[in-house]
């Protein structure tokens, strides 16, 4: 093994440990999903005080922000490799595990911050109509826009920075949050239309949250390119299944055949 390889798995292994902790945390409380049976409450569509009052007592607001980090965790964590490896390779051996830890601090508390308004999003969708199928196709005519803008290109561009970082002092501490913010920053841009879909899913919410996922994780696999308005998809996720499944060598056999 070289030594980049090995560089590599001490941020992949730890990461996929996490990721596949939140899974299995999110998996075992499938039956006590609040935070989604909160977004797609028959309260919304006829909203009061007095029902939005009744929806609280049943849904705390620490219960739903603790399930929304548990699902951007076993989400997100795995798209974390190439920045965590940037701060880890940038850092002062004395000094890794706690940039790292900076780094993902300044990260999570964004997306904490965002859950606010991606669930008062859901809610919009759900008080524009009755009916839950409508509700998911709002979001995804939602999601296929912002997909296919030159804005969504921006910020998956900017989630594959890796910037000059502080190793000394007061500046690296700074230097690792303030990456971890601007990251945190750049991902739920590029991400927070998607996470629609599983918060409006409330019948199929872990296959939908599932594929997201894996489509989420496909497309930054992708390289930056020039922001326009353009059918978005993950090409390199594509070429290389494509490849590994050996579909290349069976279509060509086949042409072979053909002729």
């Amino acid at each position: 093994m070289t030594p980049a390889a090995y560089e590599r798995l001490q941020i992949r292994i730890p990461l996929t440990v996490a990721a596949a902790a939140a899974w299995a945390a999110v998996v075992a409380l499938s039956d006590q999903r609040r935070l989604v049976a909160f977004c797609n409450s028959d309260v919304w569509p006829a909203l009061s005080l007095d029902q939005l009052a009744l929806a609280m007592t049943f849904y705390s607001p620490t219960t739903l922000a603790g399930e929304w980090m548990l699902m951007v965790a076993a989400m997100m964590t795995p798209m974390l490799a190439g920045a965590l490896g940037h701060v880890r390779a940038r850092s002062l051996p004395r000094r890794r595990m706690r940039s790292m830890a900076l780094f993902m601090i300044g990260y999570w508390s964004i997306w904490a911050a965002y859950g606010v308004p991606i669930v008062l999003a859901v809610l919009a969708l759900q008080l524009m109509q009755s009916s839950s199928i409508v509700t998911i196709a709002l979001a995804g005519s939602l999601v296929l826009v912002w997909q296919f803008s030159p804005v969504k290109q921006i910020c998956l561009n900017h989630c594959h920075d890796q910037p000059p970082l502080a190793a000394y002092g007061i500046r690296a501490d700074f230097a690792a949050l303030g990456y971890g913010v601007i990251q945190g920053i750049w991902c739920c841009g590029a991400c927070w239309a998607l996470m629609l879909v599983p918060l409006a899913t409330q019948g199929g919410h872990l296959p939908a949250m599932a594929a997201t996922s894996a489509f989420l994780i496909a497309e930054r696999l992708d390289k930056p390119r020039r922001p326009a308005w353009e059918l978005r998809w993950p090409s390199t996720a594509a070429r290389l299944l494509w490849f590994r499944l050996g579909l290349w060598r069976r279509s060509e056999s086949a042409g072979v055949k053909a002729t």
